[in-house]
């Protein structure tokens, strides 16, 4: 039955996730902007959270970004502006055009999934390190049926940048 267990005042899960997801970008964006990748915006993330060595095409980002070719198009441009990807011709399919990490696109990846690694380990401290693993636990479960492009592969935890 609907709403039987759920409380009028009790905030929906989606809008506790959208906090929480909304204070980790802070973080990572307040640490991001007096580096070399200052210029990193959060509308990035659908090309750097996705972005395998081979590259992608434009309609992969897309689709994985969750938002039309246009926009992903709009994106692509701006960071082959910023120096973070270019486009070369797809192997397979000299129409089309596979969008792929440079050199400081790498970098800057690498960087960024360093910072959020640290961040995680500092909510970890904060507040505590069991209950973060069980909760990522819980999201990489929900994340491999509802998203699964997403967690293709099993990675490896990054380790924590030294300052």
């Amino acid at each position: 039955m609907i709403g039987s267990n759920t409380s009028p005042r009790q905030l929906p899960l989606h809008g506790l996730l959208e906090f929480a997801f909304d204070a980790i970008i802070d973080e990572f964006l307040d640490e991001l902007k007096d580096t070399e990748f200052s210029d990193i915006r959060l509308v990035h993330g659908c090309v750097f959270r996705y972005m395998k060595e081979r590259g992608l095409r434009l309609t992969e980002i897309a689709e994985r970004g969750n938002m039309t070719k246009q926009s992903a198009g709009e994106v692509v441009d701006d960071l082959v502006t910023r120096g973070y990807v270019e486009r070369i011709p797809d192997p397979d399919d000299r129409r089309a055009k596979i969008v792929r990490l440079t050199e400081r696109g790498e970098a800057a990846q690498v960087y960024g999934f360093q910072l959020l690694a640290e961040i995680e380990k500092r909510w970890g401290e904060r507040y505590g390190a069991e209950r973060i693993a069980t909760l990522r636990a819980t999201l990489e479960e929900i994340a491999a049926v509802e998203a699964p492009f997403a967690v293709s592969e099993p990675a490896e935890p990054e380790p924590a940048m030294r300052r």
